[in-house]
């Protein structure tokens, strides 16, 4: 046992050798530090110099310039986007919500967080402004999702009644038809 032990300590010593010679001999060949860089190096002399040093307290103090005025400030305060939570209500309407999941891009887990911030009718959706689009994608953490998959242009179809304008778009929202298949739309047909 003690054979092999020995055996494999000096393979190691051999393969790590061996690697040394390799690393070397690449670097001569591709490093990038060469003889003539040394060369150009610029000599620094140990000498003591006798020259007058001058007097840095002479030199006048200055002070720095303000990062930013007031204005400046404000411009800054007013470019950062707004954010509103958009208004919800306590319960649906008439006890009965609409089917949020008819809206492409919501599902069971999105329309159970949107009903928790009271949100349960078309209408409400159709009705957010760009702040409360934000905000909504910030909360659901969506970067960009509502905008992208046209939730407000869909849920304003759906709370006038155009069904046939919804389903030319957007295919059938969800609900399947009597075959058991959902309809893709022009919008959310994938090719």
């Amino acid at each position: 046992m003690t054979h092999y032990v020995i055996e494999l300590a000096l393979w190691i010593f051999v393969v790590y050798i061996i690697g040394c010679i390799i690393g070397y001999l690449l670097r001569r060949m591709f490093g990038s530090h060469t003889v003539q860089d040394r060369a150009a190096a610029p000599v620094i002399s140990t000498a003591p110099s006798m020259a007058p040093v001058e007097s840095q307290a002479a030199a006048p103090a200055t002070l720095a310039e303000p990062a930013a005025s007031g204005d400046a400030i404000q411009d800054a305060v007013t470019a950062i986007p707004r954010m509103e939570r958009p208004r919800g209500l306590a319960e649906p309407r008439e006890g009965q919500a609409d089917d949020l999941q008819r809206i492409s891009g919501i599902g069971p887990k999105n329309e159970k967080i949107l009903h928790n911030l009271g949100v349960f009718h078309f209408d409400q959706i159709a009705a957010w402004t760009a702040e409360q689009v934000e905000w909504v994608d910030d909360h659901l953490k969506f970067n960009g999702r509502i905008s992208r998959e046209h939730w407000i242009s869909q849920a304003k179809l759906l709370a006038d009644g155009m069904e046939e304008e919804f389903t030319r778009l957007y295919g059938s929202g969800g609900k399947k038809n009597d075959d058991g298949l959902a309809v893709s739309g022009e919008k959310t047909r994938r090719t």
